[in-house]
């Protein structure tokens, strides 16, 4: 079994080395090229003559570096699975909320790939970026960032719910419903994103993070700019509804939309 820690436990003394072997050349360069100017070459030919010693023993740290970052076999760390349980045990220090398994994982509204096996290349992914990274502290770390950033970032409820109510009249036009009836939020988001390219450019993900917020305003934020006051419906999985997570931790599943009638105002 691998552990990033202990692994890089070990490298730290041996960086301090090459940072402290690296910084004595500097030292005796600069210490030479004083005595040079002055003319004091007797103490020029000194400091010249132990460049060569630290030089040497800066090679030597260099290798010892080079045989720790070795000894971590970063695909086997990823397909055997000690990357990946690190991960979840760091996220659970951090107290972030994660579903999924065996490689896919949802940190939401993140998503969050580790991928490798014996013939695949080991890759760790959030959403669609490529994350350089095998440190499952680091990778925790910048999770937990970016949700902060996410909700921290601006958000227009009223706007999006107006495009909720255009795309929920649109499935109705397009599917033979009466205006009132009761949407599937899916069929709602492919009609808000009717091509494959727009589905890449908001995919389903950034959907149920954009439905969490909206959720999370509250029914005073469910009126579209025409007036009409619509409705969520629930469920009580993900089998048939959208997980959303509200910034406290609170969890819904939410699964229809429709437009409550006078009687319901």
């Amino acid at each position: 079994m691998s552990n990033y820690e202990e692994f890089y436990a070990a490298l730290l003394p041996l960086e301090k080395a090459l940072k402290d072997g690296a910084a004595a050349i500097v030292k005796a360069q600069k210490n030479i090229a004083k005595n040079t100017g002055i003319g004091n070459l007797t103490e020029a030919r000194k400091l010249a003559a132990g460049l060569s010693e630290s030089i040497e023993k800066l090679r030597d740290s260099a290798s010892a570096l080079t045989a720790q970052l070795d000894s971590l076999d970063t695909q086997a760390y990823v397909t055997d699975g000690d990357f990946a349980r690190q991960l979840l045990e760091a996220c659970e220090q951090r107290h972030i909320d994660v579903r999924g398994e065996k490689g896919v994982y949802e940190m939401f509204p993140i998503k969050v790939r580790v991928l490798g096996d014996a013939e695949h290349p080991a890759e760790v992914w959030l959403n669609r970026k490529k994350l350089a990274s095998f440190r499952p502290n680091y990778v925790a770390d910048t999770i937990q960032a970016e949700q902060t950033k996410l909700y921290a970032g601006s958000f227009k409820a009223a706007s999006f719910m107006n495009e909720l109510a255009d795309a929920y009249e649109t499935a109705c036009l397009k599917t033979g419903a009466r205006i009132g009836s009761t949407q599937a939020l899916s069929k709602i988001y492919k009609y808000m994103v009717p091509t494959a390219r727009a589905r890449r450019d908001y995919d389903a993900q950034q959907f149920a993070f954009d439905l969490a917020r909206l959720y999370e305003a509250g029914t005073e934020a469910w009126v579209s700019k025409g007036g009409t006051r619509y409705a969520f419906g629930t469920s009580r999985d993900g089998a048939s509804g959208i997980r959303v997570l509200s910034r406290s931790g609170v969890e819904s599943y939410i699964n229809t939309l429709r437009p409550l009638n006078e009687a319901e105002n």
